[in-house]
């Protein structure tokens, strides 16, 4: 343990809905020595800035105005460009710390390991922390990524392909404070979670395709929408017919590595038929 590498961590925390929660939890964060604390009040119903400036005047708030929806990615986002340290610590506004957190994380904070939880549980897999430079090296989370589930996967993917390592802390150090789904999903324009989770999913693996055929680490974000519109809207309108398996098409840039003959061109798709597991179980809608 050493005071330098406690006094690098920002904790960024996002509340949309969330501020019982956050009431519990926060104050923690805002106690762990030499750290600072920004909590993204994301168009809360509940007033969370407010109560963050009266009870918890130390920790910055980043006030998001006119956001019906939650957008996770983008939250987390705009709460690290409002970090100030070396490290960033990502954790849900149910997640519980240990009063010795930043402390015991110390030994883990190395350039070259981003750190989560070990053992991983559902609820504490979103929690973990990463240096400053890999994560906007990376431009952050993906904002392309809506609704539930995927955007942090995502990133951890895209650490390992940029050469960074997982290290891992002692997950007993936080706990998730128990609620349902319908919680989870409430500020979602998609409602249902596995419906969600599984647009997310398919992108992220397409995007992965992209991303060794171009040899970039970040897409352009024209293209990551217009694959990730092509998901949802297959997804979408199968799982409104019942349906789990489906098509979906993607068109490559031309490349004339090699001259074609004049007034021809080639051109590059790539197909994906997702299809249903013999046996397995499928939900609809």
């Amino acid at each position: 343990m050493t005071s330098q590498a406690v006094s690098s961590l920002s904790f960024v925390v996002t509340c949309k809905g969330r501020l019982d929660h956050l009431r519990q939890t926060l104050p923690r964060m805002a106690a762990q020595p030499n750290a600072e604390c920004i909590v993204v009040d994301y168009d809360c119903p509940d007033g969370t800035a407010a109560w963050v400036k009266e009870n918890c005047p130390t920790v910055k708030v980043v006030k998001v105005e006119q956001a019906t929806r939650f957008h996770a990615a983008r939250a987390r986002n705009l709460g690290a460009r409002a970090a100030a340290r070396e490290w960033l610590a990502f954790l849900d506004a149910d997640v519980l710390i240990e009063p010795g957190f930043a402390c015991d994380l110390a030994s883990a904070l190395r350039y070259g390991n981003y750190c989560r939880p070990l053992p991983l549980t559902r609820e504490t897999s979103g929690s973990f922390v990463c240096h400053r430079g890999d994560f906007f090296a990376l431009d952050g989370y993906d904002e392309t990524l809506e609704g539930y589930g995927g955007e942090d996967n995502d990133l951890y993917f895209r650490l390992n392909h940029f050469g960074r390592r997982c290290a891992s802390f002692d997950g007993k150090l936080l706990r998730a404070m128990p609620h349902d789904d319908q919680m989870r999903s409430a500020h979602f324009e998609i409602a249902d979670i596995e419906l969600s989770r599984r647009v997310n999913c398919f992108y992220n693996h397409i995007k992965y395709d992209l991303m060794r055929e171009s040899g970039q680490n970040v897409l352009p974000a024209e293209t990551r929408r217009a694959v990730y519109a092509e998901i949802r809207r297959t997804l979408v309108e199968n799982w409104q017919r019942g349906e789990l398996s489906g098509q979906i098409t993607i068109t490559l840039p031309i490349r004339h590595v090699i001259p074609v003959p004049e007034g021809l061109a080639i051109k590059r798709r790539w197909t994906y038929d997702i299809e249903q597991v013999a046996g397995s179980v499928g939900q609809s809608p």
